[in-house]
């Protein structure tokens, strides 16, 4: 372990994925801790802040612990895609705690059975754009709704500041400088509600840390342990949903970084294996002491990572010292809480790079009634859902492989 850390070279570029990684995580942390107390009348004016940021400090631990151990690894993030469906899941009696648990031992049993790197493998080209499409446009049109109704009677206000951060974006983009855009839009997005006389005003809060479970799951949640058979019967669907959410969202992200890296460059390797390993566990831990949140790849670190193209160990472990550093001070955590600040950093900072490889891809896809039905595809997946599309697309590249098999066979 110190021959280990003695060999890390830290370089002012392993900032760049680490600190995009912490802000987003925070953002979306936060998505997660809002949605849940909305859902269950959680009053508690502390609630979303203390949830992040015991988030944020187990997050970083396990992501410090992994990233010297086990270099090819992912941090473990938080599943985006999943936010909107919590008031499903709540409507249909699912605890959170039990969710975690539950995860994180499907999750085990998946990865180890070779099960989750089927279900990865099993998808091409088509699949692939098709999902990162369906993620990106539905990220984007839930973040602009959320920006749209916080401006609430300040409309103006919403206006002036997503043209303006799109006007970053594209400026950053352009100049291919795509691992600043977390860092750039959260500054924005700070500072423009409040240039305009609506910012958000930090308070002091305790720095008394409790990770007491019974005290979070009891008294914060007010739900208890939710340990009953119809609860945990309820849960299970959705558990296995996370799953195959889990190869879903592997594949938007593997299609960033083959969008991030020329041919002829070595890409930064993925352990497929050992990072949802830790991600599996990463849920069990975190529901168990309260956290809102259920835990995927850290795609807020991956994408500018694949930008800056650094080596993972050496982002990963500036990104768990500097979680740790936020989650003890809290003072980040509070400023990157702010609802205008979260869901700019989505939207520009997350879903927008899906839907901007994925529309490249689909431009790129040599015949035409590939980039039919990826956009077909898509579009059910936005209406309907991503399950949908992965279904459909899955199917139709077997079809083509068949079809292209006996094409083959007869010429």
């Amino acid at each position: 372990m110190i021959k280990i850390i003695k060999n890390l070279h830290i370089s002012y570029k392993d900032f760049i994925p680490a600190l995009s990684g912490l802000i987003g995580k925070i953002a979306l942390v936060s998505s997660f801790a809002l949605v849940w107390a909305q859902e269950l009348s959680i009053t508690n004016p502390n609630f979303v802040l203390e949830n992040v940021r015991i988030e944020i400090l187990i997050g970083s631990i396990i992501t410090l612990i992994a990233s010297l151990l086990y270099p090819n690894a992912a941090p473990a993030g938080t599943l985006a895609p999943l936010v909107v469906l919590i008031p499903v899941m709540s409507a249909f009696g699912v605890h959170p705690l039990i969710l975690g648990i539950t995860v994180g031992v499907l999750g085990i049993l998946a990865v180890r059975s070779g099960l989750f790197k089927n279900l990865v493998d099993l998808s091409g080209f088509t699949c692939k754009t098709s999902i990162t499409l369906t993620f990106g446009i539905s990220g984007i049109w839930m973040s602009v709704q959320k920006l749209y109704t916080f401006f609430n009677q300040e409309k103006h206000i919403f206006w002036i500041m997503v043209t303006f951060l799109t006007i970053i974006y594209v400026i950053l983009v352009c100049s291919k400088k795509n691992g600043l855009v977390i860092p750039l839009v959260s500054v924005a997005a700070f500072l423009i509600p409040k240039l305009a006389g609506t910012g958000y005003v930090i308070t002091p809060v305790s720095l008394n840390l409790n990770l007491n479970p019974f005290y979070w799951w009891n008294d914060m949640w007010g739900i208890g342990f939710g340990l009953n058979g119809i609860t945990i019967l309820k849960t299970i669907p959705f558990a296995a949903f996370v799953i195959l959410l889990w190869a879903i969202d592997t594949l938007s992200i593997q299609t960033i970084r083959e969008g991030s890296y020329r041919k002829e460059e070595k890409k930064e390797q993925l352990d497929i294996v050992q990072s949802f390993s830790i991600v599996a566990i990463r849920n069990i831990i975190g529901s168990f002491l309260g956290g809102a949140q259920t835990g995927s790849l850290w795609r807020s670190f991956l994408i500018p990572l694949y930008t800056v193209k650094r080596p993972m160990r050496n982002c990963a472990v500036l990104l768990g010292v500097l979680g740790i550093i936020a989650s003890l001070t809290m003072i980040p955590i509070q400023i990157m809480s702010y609802t205008p600040l979260v869901w700019s950093v989505l939207l520009f900072g997350i879903f927008m790079p899906f839907a901007v490889v994925a529309l490249t891809n689909t431009k790129n896809a040599g015949e035409s009634r590939t980039k039919l039905f990826i956009l077909t595809f898509s579009i059910i997946g936005i209406a309907i859902s991503p399950i949908i599309t992965w279904i459909a697309s899955v199917l139709y590249e077997k079809i083509e492989r068949q079809r292209l098999s006996i094409k083959s066979k007869k010429e």
